[in-house]
């Protein structure tokens, strides 16, 4: 009885009814009545290719980035060392696609960076990054020492964020989440010069800062920039030192930022 009921049911649903229906002017048009069912698969299917069609389009044109590729920590380091080749070839010209050009910054008294923020708790030989926005520099300790130091630039308004799209860089004590390579995406940074290829650098460092998403420290096609309020809420910094900086990095490594 059950297998009957199915069986009428699945006739009904793939039945075509022809319907004639007499217009206005006396002309007889023929309409085929389909199944409401079978008219609401044929929508989806039609959306999903027009979705489809509207991406694969986009990323023709270079208008949305390239997936993100996520690598261990021990990988990063290999891939860096050809970077680094690609970053000095023997001419000593650099990839201007890439890194774009810049002034040398003159070397200047390092700043004090203070005592070390509470709540910091690190081993005497464990490498973590400390950054301190107000005066755009981002440095890098072993223990209790300061290793290397670097120009960075942060969000363009002051501050802790408050909500997403405020340009502004989250405070607090964080970890480095993942690390992506991003030699080939591409950003629009809404400026009217267009989408930007190499806009982030060769790398991405992705931070977990919760409760917000997609901040991180990464290079950027502007070294000029560098020093200043520019970016919508990651850490810039110039490529050349994020490639150096890299070799110390590891996943969970501890990052304060602070300002």
């Amino acid at each position: 009885m059950r297998m009957e009921k199915l069986k009428r049911w699945l006739t009904s649903l793939f039945r075509v009814d022809v319907v004639w229906l007499e217009k206005d002017d006396g002309e007889w048009v023929k309409r085929r009545n389909y199944h409401p069912l079978m008219k609401l698969i044929a929508f989806l299917c039609v959306l999903v290719l027009l979705v489809s069609a509207v991406g694969l389009g986009l990323k023709f044109f270079h208008v949305l980035p390239e997936a993100p590729i996520e690598i261990e920590a021990e990988t990063a380091i290999e891939a860096q060392i050809e970077i680094s080749a690609e970053m000095y070839p023997e001419t000593g010209e650099t990839d201007e696609l890439l890194y774009g050009e810049y002034d040398e910054i003159e070397d200047e008294v390092i700043p004090y960076p203070g005592p070390i923020p509470d709540g910091v708790n690190v081993a005497d030989d464990e490498y973590w990054i400390r950054i301190i926005k107000s005066n755009f520099r981002l440095y890098l300790y072993r223990g209790q020492e300061v290793i290397k130091h670097s120009y960075v630039a942060v969000g363009r308004n002051p501050g802790d964020k408050e909500r997403v799209g405020d340009l502004r860089t989250p405070r607090g004590i964080f970890t480095v989440q993942s690390i992506h390579d991003s030699r080939h995406w591409v950003f629009d940074f809404r400026d009217g010069r267009g989408p930007i290829r190499g806009a982030y650098g060769p790398w991405f460092i992705r931070l977990r800062t919760p409760p917000w998403r997609g901040i991180g420290i990464h290079g950027t096609h502007d070294p000029e920039s560098l020093g200043t309020m520019a970016s919508e809420g990651c850490i810039r910094m110039r490529n050349e030192e994020l490639v150096e900086l890299l070799r110390f990095v590891s996943i969970n490594m501890t990052v304060v930022v602070e300002e």
